[in-house]
């Protein structure tokens, strides 16, 4: 970067190439996702509450995987309201003392 001398903003800006690191990465767990379905083709019995029947077995441990991220998500959330609320409390404590 190139500063124009005057303590002002830079002339110009260097700016890197090419996929960002996310890109990459993303692109890496596609092409592990593809492997993984591509080998667990074959299918299993899968009895569930109201569910009952032959599924890949694929389909059964990514719907477990994305019902732990949801489950995680919320416990999350919960867990940052209840920490934005306890901050916040905090705050007007401060600004009445």
């Amino acid at each position: 970067m190139r500063d124009r001398g005057d303590g002002g903003r830079p002339e110009w800006v260097e700016r890197r190439e090419g996929p960002s690191g996310k890109l990459i990465v993303l692109g890496i767990v596609l092409v592990l996702l593809v492997v993984f379905i591509l080998q667990n083709g074959s299918r299993a019995r899968i009895a569930f509450l109201f569910w009952d029947g032959w599924f890949p077995v694929w389909t059964s441990i990514v719907v477990a995987a994305l019902l732990g991220l949801l489950g995680g998500w919320v416990v999350g959330r919960i867990g940052g309201a209840e920490r934005r609320a306890r901050r916040a409390e905090a705050r007007l404590r401060e600004r009445e003392r």
